[in-house]
């Protein structure tokens, strides 16, 4: 199918990341700028998208004009050297992004390093401390820290950002040292949050945007959903689940053992291995939508109201794309204000034919240009793309 430009002026290229192949920001700025050179008479509206998964503290920060910092903080294997991890802060200290994958994120461990019982959050504690303390008071109004989830590489339900926060832990004898990881879930016996620490904290408007809707245990949970994902067999998938249990009745004995319930049925408990229950129960972190809160910060409604078309990318269109994940929700955003949506995907998996009937067209990568060159050189393919979908006035003038 090809695109003529002439009952199109404006077109929103509003793409998500590639994982493993380019940012949001990189898929943004190639479609972009070949629908640009394509069809020159329209204008083109680049928009990277993030619903809190990895990459989108940087789509924040492009759009919000964060100024990011970097902090040397333990990686998710506590026995490896430490790494160099960013976080962003608004030029008022209003506001703080803070990223988990940037800490503790899949992508930092080598294949052989993949166990979820041996990794921990402890680096995304260090970086959140680093941030709180750049925030600054205000009469009236707390400052806010969002933390992003998604992609990590660990299930240790929070217990290593808690241990590296300022929350002790305890088994039996004696306290267990900082950081905590997954293998520690099944030790601990009491959990203490210091004055100070709480203090600290209550002065913070805390907020976890989250890609998916988990709970923390069960069938759907933290550890039988994403642990396989993060090298756990069989036996560390059961062994993180019976953490987790009884991490949630530890819990309880701190915070009660009601908003600890609650806390881990609430969906995105379970997300990035389980931190988000860790953060709404100590801290009464607020679980919101990573989309939602993308797109409210970037104005991405108003942005596909004044389009003809909104352009969309991500690595892998298919059913799972429209379970929260950026596209779906895009989809929906576009189909209620009546905006066309077409997309050019790395690939497109099992798509139902009802989704599939709602984009306008689908042109991915593989199929343009082949599995090869759409991971080693993704803009060129994205190009390609563009150039069999929209149709140059010139070429078919006269």
């Amino acid at each position: 199918m090809q695109t003529s430009s002439g009952s199109i002026r404006r077109i929103l290229v509003a793409t998500d990341s590639l994982k493993g192949t380019c940012t949001a920001i990189e898929a943004a700025a190639a479609i972009g700028d070949a629908i640009a050179a394509r069809v020159p008479g329209v204008e083109v509206d680049r928009c990277p998208l993030g619903d809190g998964g990895e990459g989108t503290l940087e789509v924040l920060a492009a759009d919000r004009r964060l100024r990011l910092e970097s902090r040397s903080v333990i990686g998710p294997r506590r026995d490896r050297p430490r790494i160099d991890a960013r976080f962003g802060i608004s030029t008022d200290r209003r506001l703080a992004v803070v990223e988990l994958a940037e800490a503790a994120g899949l992508h930092l461990l080598a294949v052989k390093d993949r166990n979820p019982r041996w990794t921990g959050t402890g680096g995304v504690g260090e970086l959140l401390r680093a941030a709180r303390g750049r925030l600054e008071s205000d009469v009236g109004a707390r400052p806010i820290l969002i933390v992003t989830l998604g992609g990590s590489g660990t299930v240790d339900g929070g217990v290593g950002a808690l241990s590296t926060m300022g929350v002790e832990f305890r088994d039996r004898d004696e306290p267990l040292e900082s950081p905590l990881v997954g293998h520690d879930l099944a030790r601990i016996e009491r959990v203490d949050i210091p004055a100070r620490v709480r203090a600290e904290w209550a002065g913070i408007d805390l907020r976890v945007a989250t890609d998916v809707h988990n709970p923390l245990t069960g069938p759907m949970g933290a550890a039988r959903v994403f642990g396989p994902q993060k090298g756990a067999d069989e036996w560390t998938v059961d062994f993180l689940e019976d953490g987790l249990e009884s991490w949630i009745e530890v819990m309880g004995g701190c915070v009660g053992i009601d908003r600890a319930t609650e806390a881990a049925s609430s969906p995105g408990a379970g997300a990035a291995g389980g931190i988000g229950f860790a953060l709404q129960a100590m801290f009464e972190a607020r679980l919101e939508s990573g989309f939602d809160l993308v797109a409210d910060r970037i104005g991405l409604e108003d942005r596909v109201r004044a389009a003809d078309l909104v352009v969309t990318s991500e690595g892998r269109l298919d059913a799972q794309s429209m379970m929260g994940k950026a596209t779906g929700r895009l989809l929906d955003l576009s189909t209620l204000h009546g905006t066309p949506v077409a997309a050019i995907p790395g690939s497109v998996g099992d798509l139902p034919d009802e989704v599939r009937a709602r984009f306008s067209w689908i042109r991915s990568l593989v199929d343009t240009c082949g599995a090869s060159i759409s991971t080693s050189d993704p803009s060129a393919a994205m190009a390609a793309a563009v150039r069999l979908e929209f149709t140059d006035p010139t070429e078919t003038a006269g």
